[in-house]
């Protein structure tokens, strides 16, 4: 349970007077109700619903906020937060930390604006009909049962067709999206920097293409 506890106990704004309320007092420092909450939130349900109906088990985990906070300042104590080691983790944590942002929001504003442009036309989209299933299952009927290891019937693996070919339909209508776009834009692509770029990835020493295998993008949401 504590590895779910390791997150920061300092002050943060409270949204009333309640929240605002001293529950613990740690040399120095405070825990609040506001605190006492947000570290609450992080557990699971059922740990939720245990610590607020049990007195008991309230008391272990406010104990336990204590005990981390009472380690991060020996840590403070001993100059650990001023080491250099513990900075470059915390530089490249930022840095991790901001990367994840600019990546959820163009995955939010690449989702928003599809579904300005183009959400009407993806709503309306029919769904698979059998004969398409069917069709599909019969040109495809080898690669499945390979991939599955036995011999597959298109009673066992049609649902899940059927949403394959709904996936291809919204991303047909999305490449058709995406093709208006690219008609009107300038672009440049320097072949060579991409033949490198290819090349030292595959020198990674981290990095086995040995078995790559070219997916196709996923749909859009």
């Amino acid at each position: 349970m504590l590895a779910l506890f390791l997150s920061a106990t300092g002050c943060s704004k409270a949204t009333s007077s309640s929240d605002n309320a001293v529950l613990a007092k740690i040399n120095r420092s405070t825990i609040t109700t506001s605190e006492f909450k947000k570290q609450l939130e992080e557990l699971a349900p059922q740990m939720q619903q245990a610590v607020m109906s049990d007195p008991k088990a309230r008391k272990e985990f406010l104990e336990d906020l204590i005990g981390i906070e009472l380690v991060l300042q020996e840590a403070k104590r001993q100059g650990l937060d001023k080491d250099a080691e513990f900075k470059k983790r915390q530089d490249m944590l930022k840095k991790e930390l901001e990367r994840r942002v600019q990546e959820d929001s163009k995955n939010e504003l690449f989702n928003t604006v599809l579904k300005k442009e183009i959400g009407e036309k993806m709503s309306k989209i029919a769904a698979p009909t059998d004969e398409e299933v069917l069709d599909y299952f019969n040109k495809n009927r080898d690669k499945i049962n390979v991939a599955a290891g036995k011999k597959i019937s298109l009673k066992e693996v049609g649902p899940q067709l059927k949403m394959r070919l709904m996936q291809e339909k919204r991303r047909d209508l999305y490449l058709e999206y995406a093709k208006g776009l690219k008609a009107k834009a300038k672009i440049t692509i320097d072949d060579k920097a991409l033949e490198q770029a290819a090349t030292a990835l595959a020198q990674h020493k981290d990095l086995d293409l040995s078995n790559m295998t070219v997916q196709p993008a996923p749909a859009p949401k």
